[in-house]
């Protein structure tokens, strides 16, 4: 049995030997071969090409052999940085994502000061995006298996911190009688062996609040392999982030640290608490910014793009706002706006996107003769709903994939684009999805908000440095 991802392409050069300035200003152009083998540049270059090979342009915003040679070079000098950045800090505690996803959790534990060294799903499209945007990531440190399978025979190396969510369906309060039945409900115990097989100092699970109706059980099962548990909840807009978001965290911490594990959870509380009251942030400062958009009208066309559709690579562009600044912790030249793409809608659908007002929903009387779930309220009761520009957003989900009518953009008769999701979940402008559209959204609505990551990893890195230095 292999557990690699195959699309990954050969490792890269272990010691990156090239000179970047340290002020986190600018850099000068490194020599990329020197740091990549040719193998692993052209799967990163070929990646790229092949989203512009399939890509038709209507109109003329762009020169397509241009653009895709500036997109190109782009993220060849940003493949370098990414490089060299993680050869110095080699040192850093490092850690272990399971159901790792596109990576939200993985960019906010990395903007603490913590290093990715292992990532496991089993859901291709998320694990291309993950490694895409790591490339310093080996083929051997991207596991693209089911954890149950790879449980019975993979021999995780002990590592200081595990983190990661199980499938959060089994706990889900909806459709809650379909799910009693889901085995999903049993992932946790995997993961639960995954920490017990890398005996990590602390771990962080992750999932919805229907788990805390689980949690005695939960505890007894790390209690079993020796780890303590304290779980939070946390919601993204208590710390100012523009999202109604609602998650558990459980904070594991090893008997072995028994003796100072009340300081330990006193060090995470405190560095989490103190977050709060920094920013206040509303949807429409987290994407007023961005290009504004019509909804796509013609069907069938995935790939179709033009400057009222919105773009796979967009235009270059730099920071212009006090949002973008926040989540963009390294970005500091232009960058091709990503991901920005309308969904398609047909013509019903634009109609009562545009007569709804900022805050209305399906029960608008502005749409009720031509609501076509009106008769069918005690189903779709919450389908449509116009999001309020000067208040968070409405949590952002994997639903999305299927379409945007609960994400209806304030000004826009349409839905919020994949990058307008990911602007609101705190994804630095420069992490590139992979996939098709609706997979973008799906990784998007799956992944935890990597600004809510960078708060619990530096909870992190803070109570790892109290028991190293223990």
């Amino acid at each position: 049995m292999t557990y690699k991802l195959t699309a990954i392409a050969q490792p890269i050069v272990e010691e990156p030997q090239i000179s970047l300035l340290k002020d986190n200003t600018s850099w000068k152009q490194p020599k990329i071969t020197e740091i990549l083998n040719i193998d692993q540049l052209d799967y990163f270059i070929t990646q790229i090409k092949n989203e512009f090979r399939k890509t038709n342009y209507t109109d003329k915003t762009f020169d397509k052999q241009t653009h895709q040679e500036k997109v190109l070079s782009y993220f060849k000098n940003k493949i370098a940085a990414e490089l060299q950045f993680n050869s110095e800090h080699q040192n850093a505690f490092k850690f272990i994502d399971l159901f790792c996803g596109a990576g939200g959790l993985s960019i906010g534990l990395e903007q603490a000061g913590l290093v990715s060294d292992l990532a496991l799903d089993k859901d291709k499209s998320s694990l291309l995006t993950y490694h895409f945007n790591r490339p310093y990531l080996r083929d051997e440190q991207i596991i693209d298996d089911d954890i149950r399978e790879v449980t019975k025979e993979y021999e995780f190396k002990k590592t200081p911190l595990v983190v990661g969510g199980p499938p959060c369906q089994g706990f889900s309060n909806a459709n809650k009688q379909r799910q009693e039945n889901d085995d999903r409900n049993q992932l946790y115990k995997f993961y639960v062996h995954t920490v017990e097989l890398s005996e990590p100092d602390v771990f962080l699970l992750e999932n919805v609040e229907g788990i805390l109706e689980h949690i005695e059980e939960i505890q007894k099962n790390f209690a079993k392999i020796k780890y303590t548990l304290y779980p939070y909840r946390l919601n993204t807009k208590d710390f100012g982030f523009p999202q109604n978001r609602k998650r558990v965290f459980i904070l594991g911490i090893s008997d072995k640290h028994e003796k100072i594990s009340f300081e330990l959870h006193n060090i995470f509380n405190s560095a989490i608490q103190s977050e709060k009251g920094k920013v206040n942030f509303s949807l429409w400062d987290s994407i007023s910014d961005l290009p504004n958009l019509k909804a796509k009208t013609a069907r069938n066309s995935t790939y179709t793009e033009s400057i009222d559709w919105g773009f796979t690579f967009g235009d270059f562009r730099t920071n212009t706002s006090t949002y973008s600044n926040f989540i963009n912790t390294k970005i500091n030249l232009e960058a091709p706006l990503l991901n920005h793409k309308s969904k398609f809608n047909n013509e019903r659908d634009i109609e009562i996107y545009g007569l709804l007002k900022q805050g209305e929903g399906s029960d608008s009387k502005s749409i009720a003769d031509i609501n076509p779930y009106l008769s069918r309220e005690d189903i779709f009761k919450d389908k449509f709903f116009k999001l309020l520009p000067n208040e968070p957003s409405k949590t952002i989900t994997a639903h999305m994939y299927y379409d945007c009518h609960m994400y209806i953009h304030p000004f826009a008769a349409r839905g919020l684009t994949p990058r307008e999701a990911a602007r609101v979940q705190g994804f630095p402008d420069d992490y590139f999805f992979s996939g098709s559209p609706n997979e973008w959204y799906r990784q998007i609505g799956n992944a935890v908000s990597p600004i809510l990551g960078r708060i619990l990893g530096k909870a992190l890195n803070k109570i790892l440095n109290r028991i190293y230095e223990f």
